[in-house]
This record gives structure tokens, sequence and C-alpha cells, in this order.
């Protein structure tokens, strides 16, 4: 590598010691050492993907899942999305990192793409800001399921500028597969809705429709509608409730509201926690400040709204306001009415659009100060949100867990709390669990942890973690959970105001599921109706307290078991 290469190109450089140092850190830590976030991703998507490949179900039709009882395989996610595809070919470990890595490079492809197109001649100065902001957005710790979503927004401006402009017939194929690293609940309707207020824009300003771009969002529903088709087939052809049709929603007055919007635009939602409170933010206040001054003082105010990073930030500012006007009732309920297949939707879902945007005023600010000649405040812009989002500690942020939990205990001498990806699921306990049990499939629950360890070791569950499936079974499963839900109003407002965690609750112990590597509850009963039980399949309760009650319930002791790998003991039960 020579000096003239090196001297131009530095922050490719960078950017692929960044990746290699990353890659080197999970390679090393490997499943016992790395500490991945557990909420809304190991106990849920991960979980799915390992039940959808040990029963060879990714592409299969009509088949029951044994999870919730034994649900339809359409309520688990579309087996067209990359992602998915990544998971049915790969262990599920290797499948979590190498989404990590593509969700980087994917953000890196779409940024640069998408800088060279709209810059031009002005790209080579300032390839480098592109380069790295893109690389930082790529790091960002967001939802890791849905991480591509996340990270493909600049690619798929970039196919849509592409279209229009030069109308070439790929483009129109890239649309129609673009579905494939997005996730419509999550991205789908919005993107279409934003195309269509730019296409009617557009038709207003050249006095005729846009052909190119209404076909090109033609072809992008088609890609969404058929990559869900399991979803679309279950909300149009079902005919049968979910629990997204007795989802109960948050009210607020005027001004808690505001309150919310003042949330969403400061902290975002934790799915798509970009950190940009730190540093992002008081950099963009600061700039558009200066930035309107000098509007203001030369009397140019028509450019306060002609200036992108002034558009951009009230883009940042409609996404907030939709976040609070979820718990508007009036305006949610309007909504659901015009939309009834919609109902249960969260449309407040517009806030996931906002890492993106903030991130890219960074790099509009980074690129003015490059025009402007103001040398030093570049590489403090780019370079101080860098190390922000790498180092700062946020569910999602793998890497940084990964390091800080491993260093604790190098340091301390001690194990923390929080337990890696390995002991979370203990696959070597449960294997020798089911041997000496002789499990052949019988339905279980977990007390103490999320269900979730079961599936992913085979072991067939009634509990689950699931924000779609039928409202007649999570009425049938809360027969069992009854007596804990009668003593517990928290917990009662929990499942029956949604019921996505159909689980074993503590009247007690708050989200007795958590995990941790020491479960000290103060009550040792279970309480659940043993008859309902049995009478929706159950037959072994897999617990990681010693029950009190056990007796009472019928159920026998078979034994406890523990592993040396393993933070859990796991007393099993059999009716």
């Amino acid at each position: 590598m020579n000096k003239r290469f090196i001297k131009e190109k530095w922050y490719w450089i960078l950017t692929a010691i960044v990746l290699l140092g990353e890659l080197a850190v999970f390679l090393i830590a490997g499943e016992q050492h790395t500490y991945i976030g557990v909420h809304d991703n190991l106990d849920i998507h991960i979980t799915d993907y390992k039940l959808l490949k040990d029963n060879h179900a990714f592409f299969k039709q009509a088949m029951q899942m044994p999870i919730l009882g034994g649900i339809s395989r359409d309520f688990l996610l579309s087996e067209f999305y990359l992602y998915s595809l990544i998971h049915a070919l790969l262990p599920t470990f290797a499948a979590y990192i190498t989404g990590y890595f593509l969700k980087i490079i994917i953000a890196l492809v779409g940024g640069y793409l998408l800088g060279k197109d709209i810059l031009g001649k002005e790209f080579a100065e300032v390839e480098w800001i592109v380069v790295l902001s893109s690389l930082t957005y790529g790091l960002l710790p967001v939802y890791p399921a849905f991480s591509f979503s996340f990270t493909s927004i600049p690619l798929l401006i970039y196919i849509i500028r592409r279209l229009e402009n030069s109308g070439e017939k790929r483009y129109f194929l890239y649309l129609f597969f673009y579905p494939m690293i997005s996730y419509f609940t999550f991205f789908g309707p919005f993107i279409v809705g934003y195309i269509m207020i730019y296409l009617i824009y557009r038709s207003i300003k050249n006095r005729r429709i846009d052909l190119k771009l209404l076909l090109g969002s033609l072809f992008l529903c088609l890609g969404y509608v058929l990559i869900e088709y399991r979803l679309f087939r279950l909300i149009f052809m079902s005919g049968e409730p979910t629990i997204r049709d007795t989802m109960a929603f948050s009210n607020r007055d005027a001004l808690g509201i505001l309150k919310l919007v003042f949330e969403g635009f400061v902290y975002n939602m934790f799915h798509c926690e970009d950190v940009h409170r730190i540093v992002v933010l008081p950099i963009v206040i600061i700039s558009l400040i200066v930035i309107n001054a000098g509007y203001i003082k030369r009397g140019e105010y028509r450019q306060i709204l002609k200036d992108y990073i002034n558009l951009v930030f009230i883009f940042i500012l409609f996404n907030s306001l939709v976040y609070g006007l979820q718990e508007c009732e009036i305006v949610r309920e309007a909504f659901f009415a015009l939309v009834p297949p919609l109902k249960g939707w969260q449309f407040e879902r517009t806030i996931f659009f906002n890492p993106f945007l903030w991130y890219l005023e960074i790099a509009l600010i980074a690129i003015r100060a490059v025009r402007q000649r103001v040398k030093a405040v570049p590489p403090i812009v780019v370079g101080v949100t860098f190390l922000v989002v790498v180092g700062t500690q946020t569910l999602y942020n793998d890497f940084y867990n990964t390091i800080y939990v491993n260093a604790y205990r190098i340091i301390k001498g001690k194990e923390s709390e929080t337990l890696s990806y390995g002991e979370f699921f203990s696959a070597k306990l449960f294997e020798e669990i089911k041997a000496d049990i002789d499990y052949n499939g019988e339905y279980a629950v977990a007390y103490g942890y999320h269900p979730a360890v079961l599936t992913y070791n085979k072991i067939a569950t009634l509990d689950a973690c699931l924000s779609h499936y039928y409202q007649s079974y999570k009425e049938d499963f809360r027969e069992i959970i009854a007596p804990a839900l009668d003593r517990s109003d928290d917990a009662r407002e929990y499942f029956d105001g949604w019921g996505g965690r159909a689980y074993i609750f503590s009247p007690t112990t708050e989200s007795i599921w958590l995990p941790s590597r020491t479960k000290e509850v103060p009550d040792h009963n279970l309480y659940i109706d043993a008859e309902a039980f049995r009478k929706l399949g159950g037959r072994y309760v897999f617990s990681r307290i010693e029950l009190d009650n056990a007796d009472d319930l019928g159920l026998i002791l078979i034994n406890s078991y523990s592993e040396a790998s393993s933070p859990y003991t796991i007393w099993v039960y059999k009716n």
C-alpha cells in the first residue's frame, strides 16, 4: 500500500480497521462471551428464526409452529427478507453477527452512492465526510432484526433519484426488490406515503404527473405485498380477530402529547436509540441558529425555507409530532376509522426515520463547513459523533456491551449480572435436561426467564413473545395466568392491554422473566390455574425458582438441573 493511497483514501482504511476490529472482538468473544441485547431481540426474533430453521418451516405453508400452543407459520417473519435468508442459511449466532455487519455495509453503500449522486463534481472533496458519516450511521444501535430497514434509507433515496433522473428500467426492478431489506409494518406505509407526497409536489411543480415515479411506487408496493404475503393473508383472509384488535392505547391530554413529542425529538424510541441527544442535537441546534441568523441579517428570508439543513430539521419535527399524536385518541381513532385493516397499527413509527435525518444533518453541516472553508469544524463534528455512537451504552450496542462486560469480568475478577448470548440460551444445559426427562415434544411453560430460551432449545411452549396472534388464544392463555393477574393490577393491565408477552407472571415480582445471573424472589409460589394449563396441553413447567406450591397445583418435581457454563438452575415439574 503506497503512501499516496494512504494519504488520499485514509478514511476507507479507517473504515476497514473499524470493521475488522469489531469483527475480531465478536470472533474472539464467541457465543459464550458476546453480550447481545435481549429485549425484543433474543427473546423474540432471533429465537423465531431458529424455530423456523429447526422445523424446516421458512417456506412451508399451512404449518403449525410449536409456540403459543401451535400457531400458524404465517404469524412469523417472511422468508423473503434478506435477514430471514441469512438465518435460513447460517447457524443462528453466525447469522446474527453477519446481519450486524451487513447493516453497516448497506449504510456505507447507500450513503456513498447517494452522496456521489447528489454532490457530483464536489463529491471528491467531501468523500471522506460521506464515507465516515455513513459508517457512523451504519453503526447506530438500532433494532437488530430490522436494522436493514434503517440503514437502507439512503439506498432507497438514491434509487428513487436515479429512477427520476435517468428513467432506466433497472431502477424499477431495484424498487421491486427493495422490500427484501425493508420491513413493511415498520417502514413500508410511510415510505409509500412519503413518495406519494413527493409525487404530488413534483406533479404540481412540473404541471404533469411524473409517470416514472408513479410506476416506481407501484413496483415498490407490489414488492411489499409479495414479500409480506403471509401478513396480508392474515389481515384480509383469516377473518379472525388478533390481539391487535383489542390492544389498548394510552391517551394523553394536550400537555402530555407535547411532552411525548419532546421526548421523541430528544430521545427517539428505544428501537431506534441513536444517541443523537449527546452531541448531534446540540451541533444541529447551534448550526441552525448560526445559519438562520445569517439569512435574517442579510435579509434573505426566502432562503430559510430553501436551505436543506432547515428542511431536514422540519422533517424531524414532523416525525416527532406524529409520534406524540399516536396517544391523541381523536387522531388515532379517526385514522383507524379511515383505514380499518390497520387497526392497532402504530403510526408513531414515523420516528424511525429520524436517526437517518439526524445523522444526515451532521453530514450536511460538515459539508457546508468545507464549502465555507471552516477547516476545523468537519473533522471535529464527524469524529465526535462517531466516537459517541461507538462509545455509548445502549440496549442494542452489542460491540460496546461485549467490550464493557468482558472488561468488567477481567478487571473485577467476577461475573456481572448481564448474561451473554451463550448463557442466555444455555443450550448444553437444556440438552442434558431433555435427555434426562426423555422429552418428546410436549408443551411446556417457562417461569423466571423468557420462554424463548425453551423455544431456542427445541421445547414446545404455550408461552411466547409475539406481537401478533389470534385473540382467541390470548383468552385461552389468560385462563392459565388468571390467578397472577387477579393479584396484580400492573400485570393485568400489561397483559390485557397488549398481550404480546403471553408469559407466566408473578404478582409479587415485576417482569420476573428478566435475564440475570442470580434470581432471588420473595415468593416461591406459582400462580397459575393448573386445570387450564392441562386443558391447553401443558405438561411441563421449567422454572428457575423452586416452587413451594407444586403439590397444590398437582405438579411433580422431576429434578433440578445445572451445568457449569450456564447461570441457570432449572427445576423441572410435570403434571
